[in-house]
């Protein structure tokens, strides 16, 4: 019990809390008429900058 207490319900509310914090970031945007920009097929990151 002192186990689920002290480290996985901290983790719990954790993700509660960000999926609700996301769930209100996406409905402000709607609201707003933002629609925000798909990522990439390609990460920028796994491209080389210069050929080794």
């Amino acid at each position: 019990m002192a186990f689920f207490i002290g480290i996985a319900c901290p983790w719990i509310l954790v993700a509660i809390m960000s999926s609700l914090s996301e769930t209100r970031r996406v409905n402000e945007l709607e609201a707003l008429g933002v629609t925000p920009q798909p990522a990439t097929a390609r990460s920028s990151y796994l491209v080389p900058d210069r050929p080794y």
